[in-house]
């Protein structure tokens, strides 16, 4: 294998990592907001506030 095509491969796997990376970082994102969404029905449901949790 020439340097070139190392270098192409390197570069390629380089896009691939950081492309996951990201992906992971929007999901966990998309999942933090999830937890805070059922969170915050849970409280409406019980009718608790903010304040109440910090009694």
């Amino acid at each position: 294998m020439g340097e070139q095509r190392y270098q192409e491969l390197m570069r390629g796997l380089n896009h691939f990592f950081q492309a996951t990376e990201h992906d992971t970082q929007a999901h966990t994102a998309a999942q933090r907001q999830q937890v805070i969404r059922e969170i915050k029905a849970l409280m409406d449901h019980h009718g608790l506030t903010v304040e109440d949790i910090g009694e």
